[in-house]
């Protein structure tokens, strides 16, 4: 996962990081916390920062859980993605360089 290669193991690249490959569709708190191991607490801490700073947004609300998602619409989150999908890329193309020299 791009964002998580370049700022660590940390909660907000975590949650960027699923909502951005998993964009055609939102989550819950609950399903973000159950895919990225981050804690519901701390979701309830993050997301609100990262709706307010464009990058997620609210979708809706089902019961009584607020649905969230990637926000593809935002300048600061496509450059995000462009950015996490890059360093995929590199991260991938190194692996695969390491792997040539364990065959040959």
């Amino acid at each position: 996962m791009g964002l998580v290669h370049v700022f660590g193991d940390r909660p907000i690249p975590k949650v960027l990081d699923f909502l951005r490959v998993h964009s055609e569709w939102d989550y819950s708190l609950k399903d973000i916390g159950g895919a990225t191991g981050v804690s519901f607490r701390t979701l309830q801490r993050v997301m609100p920062e990262l709706v307010e700073g464009g990058i997620a947004k609210k979708t809706r609300t089902e019961g009584r859980a607020q649905m969230y998602q990637f926000n593809k619409e935002s300048a600061i989150a496509v450059k995000l993605d462009e950015l996490a999908t890059a360093v995929d890329m590199e991260f991938l193309e190194e692996h695969a360089k390491q792997k040539a020299k364990i065959r040959a």
